[in-house]
């Protein structure tokens, strides 16, 4: 009995190897399978350079907006209706200078060809800025270039060693905004600028943290 036992179980131990054994193999007979598969789809060019094989993605140069601060004057403008628009703030100060004083500051209004500007006065040093400029106002990218254009005066008017520009931009227009962008940048010109709705008022103010949005960037 006791040798019937042990050759039993001698047996079953030999049949479990056979198993295993047996499925390894075949695991192996599949992934070669498939290997031989995989060399036919995607055969190899022994002749070919292992670098041109190798997929390289080339780096890439991002530009991240960073706001600092700047000794330099801002150049307002605004991008919205795939347009360009300049305001004029020279313009506006001397028509505000020629309205009648009063003893405390007052708002005042000043109407320029299809925009709006009202000052709010907070002190003799702390002033708002309002801006409501016509929806159609401004040149096309294609008008700002040609000769005699408002974009091409305000360039020659205002130049990289005083002066930075700072953009309002809808959201209808940030690819022509990037357009702009590149090519002042590309002219050592420092750009900041910020996101508007197309309805929204445009207000900027001196004195105030606030007054730090509008840096270059």
């Amino acid at each position: 009995m006791r040798k019937r036992a042990k050759t039993r179980g001698g047996t079953s131990n030999l049949d479990s190897l056979v198993d295993i054994v047996s499925n390894n193999v075949g695991i192996l007979i599949i992934l070669a399978a498939f290997m031989a598969l995989f060399s036919i789809v995607n055969p190899r060019n022994p002749d070919e350079p292992e670098r041109q094989r190798t997929a390289l993605i080339p780096p890439q140069r991002l530009l991240v907006p960073w706001s600092h601060p700047s000794n330099k004057n801002a150049v307002l403008f605004m991008i919205q209706g795939n347009r360009v628009r300049h305001f004029d703030m020279r313009t506006f100060f001397r028509a505000l200078a020629s309205k009648p004083r009063h003893e405390r500051p007052r708002p005042t209004t000043v109407e320029q060809e299809g925009l709006t500007i009202r000052f709010f006065p907070v002190t003799n040093q702390i002033f708002c800025l309002e801006f409501k400029p016509e929806r159609r106002g401004g040149e096309t990218w294609l008008q700002a270039r040609g000769e005699g254009s408002r974009w091409r005066e305000a360039r020659a008017r205002y130049g990289r060693d005083r002066f930075y520009y700072f953009f309002w931009v809808a959201g209808d227009s940030f690819e022509l905004f990037h357009e702009v962008r590149k090519t002042l940048q590309e002219q050592g010109l420092e750009v900041g600028w910020k996101p508007v709705a197309e309805t929204g008022k445009l207000e900027m103010c001196s004195g105030f943290e606030g007054s730090t949005a509008f840096q270059p960037q």
